[in-house]
C-alpha cells in the first residue's frame, strides 16, 4: 500500500507520497540526517520497527521512494519472516550518486530475497521505475516530463488502484490544484470511499504519514517536509511534522 504523486520539468521534481501501513505499526521517526564521510548525505523518515526507510533525498539531487507491492506468495514470505526488510534498500541508494545507485541497483541487489516491490528514482534528468514481482520478475521504466501516480493496494488492488487512476486523471484534468505545496490528490479522502482513497483509513491499516521532497528552480537545496498523521484526522498542510533543506553538494546536479 501507498500512494505517490511526482511531477518533473526541466527544472524542477516534486515528490510527495502517502505511506500506508498496519495500524498496530511501530511509530514512525521523523525525518534525520545520514551519510557523509565520504558518501552522499541524505535525510529521510525512518520506521520505529526496522529501522528502514520507505522515503529520501540525498544532497547529490536524488529521491527514492519506495512501494510494498503484491503478488502470489508475498504474504506467505512476509509472514514467514525470512525476507530482510525491503526498508533497507532505500538507505543503500541514497549515499551513492544517482548513477552509482542504478548500477548497484541494476547489477549489484538481489531483488529475488525480498517481497515485492516498486521503487522509483527521480532527479531533475530523469525518473526511472522498477519493479520487482515474484511472479513476474524485474521491469524497468522511464517516466515521462510533468504529472505521473503510482500507487498500490493488497486490498481489492485492481479495483483500488483503477479508482485512484481515475481520480489522479480527473484531478490532473482539473488543473492539479495545490494546498500549501501539496498536491490535493494526496489529501484526496472521499467519505463514502475511505478505504479507497489516497489518504486511506481501513480497519486494520491507514495513511500513517506524507513525505514530501522537492527541488526548485534557483535553489541549491532540496526541501523536505514531514507530516505525522494523528490517528484517522486530516494532515494539514501548513502544519508539518517536520521540514529540513539538504543543501546540494554539486550546483551542477540542479541544472
Amino acid at each position: 500500500m501507498c500512494t505517490v504523486t511526482l511531477y518533473r520539468s526541466t527544472d524542477r521534481l516534486l515528490v510527495t507520497m502517502n505511506r500506508d501501513e498496519r495500524r498496530n505499526r511501530s511509530e514512525e521517526l521523523p525525518p534525520r540526517r545520514a551519510g557523509g564521510q565520504g558518501e552522499a548525505r541524505w535525510i529521510g523518515p525512518a520506521d520505529g520497527e526496522t529501522g528502514g526507510t520507505w522515503f529520501g533525498a540525498n544532497d547529490r539531487g536524488m529521491v527514492a521512494c519506495l512501494l510494498n507491492a503484491y503478488a502470489p506468495g508475498d504474504l506467505e514470505l512476509v509472514s514467514s519472516g525470512d525476507a530482510p526488510s525491503r526498508g533497507w534498500i532505500i538507505p543503500e541508494l541514497l549515499v551513492r550518486t544517482p548513477e552509482k545507485a542504478t548500477h548497484w541497483l541494476t547489477s549489484d541487489l538481489d531483488p529475488t530475497v525480498f517481497p515485492s516491490f516498486t521503487l522509483l528514482l527521480a532527479t531533475i534528468q530523469s525518473v526511472d521505475v522498477y519493479s520487482w514481482r515474484l511472479d513476474t520478475g524485474v521491469a524497468r521504466t522511464t517516466l515521462e516530463d510533468g504529472w505521473t501516480m503510482v500507487t498500490s493496494s493488497w486490498w481489492r488492488a485492481a479495483d483500488v488502484v483503477r479508482w485512484r487512476r481515475e481520480r489522479f486523471a480527473k484531478w490532473c484534468d482539473d488543473g492539479a490544484r495545490m494546498e500549501h505545496g501539496v498536491p490535493a490528490f494526496n489529501l484526496l479522502e472521499v467519505v463514502d470511499r475511505r478505504e479507497w482513497s489516497p489518504m486511506m483509513t481501513r480497519s486494520f491499516s491507514i495513511t500513517r504519514s506524507l513525505s514530501q521532497a522537492e527541488l526548485a528552480p534557483g535553489r541549491p537545496d532540496v526541501h523536505v517536509r514531514y507530516w505525522r498523521r494523528d490517528d484517522e484526522h486530516p494532515i494539514e498542510p501548513v502544519r508539518p511534522t517536520a521540514a529540513a533543506t539538504l543543501r546540494l553538494a554539486d550546483s551542477q546536479t540542479h541544472s
